[in-house]
């Protein structure tokens, strides 16, 4: 498994490039008067250069509020070890849920491999002795599953992190909309691009099917003495797989973690667990922000309206258990983000 963390000073520093970038393209547009007057707007007699000058230091300062050092944020202890539990978390469940295939089928597959480097090199005998048992391995995984679909292969997580508060982000969508209305759009790509905070989740899976009907084609065509056709046969089957592409905002599993810790804690620590429920909502808001979901979606407005009352239950002497319970159910509505499959 492959694991990417992109950290907020990897952010930070793309950031910083994006305002001097910013800051050169309008450079470049001002006049030979105008570059005089970014000095001193006052020593030229040109209202319109003036103006233009004036428009060019405005935006400067604008985005010198979310230059690196304004957005940089140091994770706390506490931060990175729950970044790390909700990952390790989401993965190994994900790992729990795939399809584990017959033992038989494996290797089947392995034999077919194998078949395949020995034609090849044109160990034909070779071949048709790893095609039989390959033959032989699949006949038992089938009768083992008669119904084996598609067989998980490879498994690949990535993750990316963005870890800024919601301020922070707001600023940078501010700065980007008003780098696309002064049509400066790749400035405002390079600014956009690196908010993302999601895990990736690709698995590749092969379709069972196809390969014991693959297998007894090949084996009937080595015995006929075409050998560049069971090549063929065997690459096309193996070539046959469908990649799914599973997207998890880790705004949303953080919020969800908070939350269950917040109900550890309600009767032993109120001011905690308040604070665990404001940080939830603070997740939340980031989650919206960064596209992964909407506030007038109802199953956001749901946990937001549940949250809201868990806060007032606290301060007050009522039991809370039922709703942390309802709360952490609703978390269901908004988890996972599956994109269509790819065959290829």
């Amino acid at each position: 498994m492959k694991t990417k963390f992109s950290l907020s000073i990897l952010a930070a520093a793309l950031l910083f490039t994006t305002t001097h970038l910013a800051a050169s393209s309008y450079h470049d547009s001002v006049a030979d008067e105008e570059a005089k007057a970014l000095k001193n707007p006052q020593s030229v007699d040109s209202k319109s250069a003036q103006k233009k000058v004036m428009a060019v230091m405005t935006q400067e300062n604008y985005l010198a509020k979310v230059k690196a050092g304004t957005f940089k944020k140091e994770a706390t202890v506490d931060e990175t070890k729950r970044l790390h539990k909700v990952i390790n978390d989401v993965v190994q469940a994900h790992k729990n849920g795939l399809k584990k295939a017959p033992k038989e089928f494996l290797n089947a597959l392995n034999s077919t491999v194998m078949a395949l480097g020995a034609i090849r090199e044109n160990k034909i005998n070779e071949a048709q002795k790893l095609l039989a048992q390959a033959q032989k391995d699949f006949d038992t995984a089938f009768k083992k599953e008669p119904k084996l679909g598609l067989i998980p292969v490879v498994d690949n997580a990535e993750v990316i992190t963005f870890n800024a508060p919601v301020r922070v982000i707001k600023h940078i969508k501010d700065a980007a909309t008003q780098l696309l209305e002064d049509n400066d759009t790749q400035v405002a790509i390079d600014m956009l691009t690196p908010l993302q905070d999601e895990i990736i989740i690709k698995t590749q899976y092969v379709p069972a099917y196809l390969y014991p009907k693959a297998v007894k084609e090949a084996q009937k065509e080595l015995k006929d003495g075409k050998k560049d056709a069971a090549f063929s046969t065997i690459v096309t089957a193996l070539d046959a797989s469908e990649l799914k592409t599973i997207i998890i905002p880790i705004p949303l599993l953080t919020a969800q973690d908070m939350v269950l810790e917040a109900s550890k804690l309600e009767k032993s620590d109120k001011k905690g667990a308040l604070k665990l429920l404001n940080a939830a909502q603070e997740e939340l808001q980031k989650a919206v922000l960064l596209g992964y979901t909407h506030e007038y979606t109802l199953a956001y407005k749901n946990i937001d309206i549940k949250i809201e009352a868990l806060k007032k239950e606290i301060e007050g002497k009522n039991i809370v258990a039922k709703l942390y319970d309802e709360l952490l159910k609703s978390f269901k509505d908004l988890g996972l983000k599956q994109t269509s499959s790819k065959k290829n």
